[in-house]
């Protein structure tokens, strides 16, 4: 017996694909099937396709079986198999709504975000993305109570837009990234050896890992991660100093000590409350 597919071609009947469908269903409807409920299905699904007595089933007809079955075993789960069934159909209205949406922003504007400015083209291309990304997200990734709870107001989930392919609020390691050198943008970055290439790195550092998330960005006690580097330029300062100094000098140590002190590298050792 043969499986007919949308485009023509023939396919083994396997019991296996009907299962792994109908658990991807279930799992959208947040229910697992039992081992009896799995075998229910099975032998439902497999007596009805014999029963049409016919060497190839169409896809359609397949379809409707596995729906049939799953309306005996768990309704909540039948639903969730055929809306997913029509998400074509389903896709066709949400690009019609993000359509709709995305003229209004071209044309209009969008106030909904006071930090977003709508009159600049890279911030509209961004708002139009946005909308597609809020709507596969209510689309596949929340649950059907979720949406109705959005609905109905009982609950409100934050930068939907952002959801699909990021994290959000967070408490940067720049420490870790800096120690022992990295790779950013295919280019391989050694770690600094003074204080002032540490500052340059990591501005770096933050606006492209920024960009790599929404919401918050933090890179926690920043003068504790730039210590070392502090650290570097007290030396390196102390030694130019000791470099043009007559060795005869025995106040010599202590000026360099004062003079390395006094530079941008001490003032961070000093906040830092590093020793050196």
């Amino acid at each position: 017996m043969y499986v007919i597919k949308k485009d023509g071609t023939r396919e083994k009947f396997d019991v296996q694909k009907i299962i792994r469908a109908v658990n991807k269903s279930a799992a959208r409807a947040m229910y697992t099937f039992s081992e009896e409920e799995t075998k229910e299905l099975c032998r439902y699904a497999t007596e009805r396709a014999e029963g049409l007595k016919k060497e190839g089933i169409t896809i359609a007809e397949m379809h409707n079986i596995v729906e049939s079955a799953l309306e005996k075993v768990n309704p909540d789960v039948a639903k969730s198999y055929r809306d997913y069934r029509n998400y074509k159909v389903d896709f066709i209205h949400m690009m019609d709504d993000v359509y709709t949406k995305s003229q209004s922003i071209r044309y209009i504007g969008d106030k909904s975000n006071a930090n977003t400015d709508s009159a600049l083209v890279a911030t509209k291309r961004s708002l139009i993305f946005n909308e597609l990304n809020k709507n596969l997200y209510q689309k596949f990734f929340m649950t059907r109570d979720e949406r109705q709870a959005c609905k109905d107001g009982y609950i409100y989930i934050h930068d939907q837009s952002a959801r699909l392919d990021t994290m959000n609020c967070c408490l940067f390691d720049a420490g870790a990234v800096l120690k022992g050198g990295f790779e950013m943008g295919n280019v391989w970055y050694n770690e600094p050896k003074s204080l002032d290439t540490a500052f340059d790195v990591l501005g770096d550092i933050v606006l492209s890992t920024a960009a790599q998330q929404y919401g918050g960005f933090t890179v926690p006690e920043v003068d504790k991660i730039l210590g070392p580097y502090a650290e570097k330029s007290y030396v390196k300062h102390k030694e130019e100093f000791l470099k043009y100094v007559d060795p005869s000098w025995t106040g010599g140590e202590e000026k360099a000590e004062e003079y390395a002190m006094n530079s941008y590298a001490g003032s961070l050792i000093r906040l830092a409350g590093y020793r050196i």
